[in-house]
């Protein structure tokens, strides 16, 4: 078996290097697939794990508001945010963009498009995902 290790890196009492993401929850095979866009400053994976499993609703976000992830096929897909721009100003330009090209799930439980103006830099990095995630939709249903 092979295995390689992963290197965490804790400085001054917190992980070091994680960076700022946003993700999307996507319903596999749906047309309007996304049911969820998030934002976090932690590992995508641990955010994603908490969605899953902790309790608390305001932690637990999608499993509380999306019972049907504790058995529906997703795919989440997380984008590193650059330095430059604001995390909730390229989650919300990725929730616009979304809906405009009518990607949001009417099942959808995240925040509502329209919640805070992107600035043109955030637009484009959306754009940049929202392209992605269009790639990945036509490979998963290939």
């Amino acid at each position: 078996m092979e295995s390689e290790a992963v290197l965490l890196q804790v400085r001054d009492g917190a992980l070091a290097g994680v960076g700022a993401w946003v993700y999307a929850w996507l319903r596999v095979g749906a047309t309007r697939p996304v049911v969820y866009v998030g934002s976090t400053g932690v590992p995508p994976v641990v955010r994603t794990w908490l969605h899953l499993n902790d309790t608390d609703p305001d932690i637990g976000r999608v499993i509380a508001r999306y019972p049907d992830a504790a058995h529906e096929p997703l795919d989440v897909l997380a984008f590193p945010v650059p330095d430059t721009l604001s995390r909730p100003a390229v989650k919300s330009a990725l929730v616009d963009q979304l809906e405009a090209r009518a990607l949001l799930s009417e099942r959808y439980v995240g925040d509502q498009p329209a919640l805070l103006t992107g600035n043109g830099q955030a637009a484009q990095a959306a754009k940049d995902m929202v392209e992605q995630i269009v790639a990945h939709l036509r490979t998963a249903s290939a």
